[in-house]
């Protein structure tokens, strides 16, 4: 029998459940938690940004990252994600991914997941349903399956 893994995820937890026929009958196969995901950005970073010194004069001006400190563990737990589904994807635990996440997640996913996780996302929901009941997110499937 064919099994489908529903990925469920905010920048928060990720839930992973299985299903012989999506929507029914999901079973929660593992969680993920990312414990700066509820974190402000100001808690999870230095406090004061960098200072360097203009190359002329004596003028010194902050130095701000690139990349926020909210989006840089954002990446990282969605790696963390996508390396969990990859090693579950190559073991043959399921063959078709359904991807139901918070669209500032659902968009990082999608750049991170290699070819063959590709080729094996059936559907994409672009809606954080994380604490919501198994209830809840299957009404959440039925409604996207239908529209299909």
């Amino acid at each position: 029998m064919k099994t489908n893994w529903i990925l469920v995820a905010n920048q928060a937890e990720a839930q992973i459940y299985s299903s012989g026929q999506i929507p029914r009958n999901l079973m929660l196969v593992d969680t993920l938690v990312n414990e700066a995901g509820t974190a402000h950005p100001r808690d999870l970073g230095s406090d004061a940004p960098g200072r360097a010194f203009d190359r002329m004069g004596s003028a010194r001006h902050s130095i701000e990252p690139h990349v926020g400190v909210k989006q840089e563990r954002r990446r990282r737990f969605v790696k963390e994600m996508v390396q969990r589904l990859e090693q579950a994807h190559l073991k043959g635990d399921f063959d078709k991914l359904v991807l139901l996440a918070a669209p500032a997640v659902l968009g990082v996913i999608r750049k991170t997941l290699p070819a063959d996780l590709v080729k094996a996302v059936i559907k994409e929901i672009p809606k954080d349903v994380i604490g919501q009941s198994v209830d809840k997110i299957q009404s959440q499937l039925d409604r996207a399956f239908a529209l299909a």
